[in-house]
């Protein structure tokens, strides 16, 4: 688990940094997040659904390879699932961001 959440932490640090992100609740900003890097998705209470659900099994212990996989398995590339799985630890469990910077 940790190899992936390192790398969702790197990437994690990046999308942080990213211009144009607003912290006006976790909501908006993961759908922000999603929006600057041009993921589409037909349903806001889905997208947003997608990115709880994936707090919740990295909390119960889901490896973040697994976890990611599901993404994908959603219809998203390797590198969409990377970027929502990367903003949903950013806006809804920072808590699971394991980035040792």
């Amino acid at each position: 688990m940790k190899p992936v959440l390192g790398s969702l932490a790197a990437l994690s640090a990046v999308l942080f940094f990213a211009p144009g992100v607003a912290h006006a609740d976790s909501t908006s900003d993961y759908l922000s997040t999603l929006s600057s890097h041009h993921i589409s998705y037909a349903n806001q209470d889905k997208i947003v659904h997608i990115g709880t659900t994936l707090c919740q099994e990295l909390r119960n212990n889901l490896p973040g390879q697994e976890a990611v996989q599901r993404i994908q398995g959603l219809g998203y590339t390797d590198s969409q699932a990377n970027v929502i799985a990367a903003a949903a630890v950013l806006a809804f469990c920072p808590d699971m961001d394991n980035d040792p910077l």
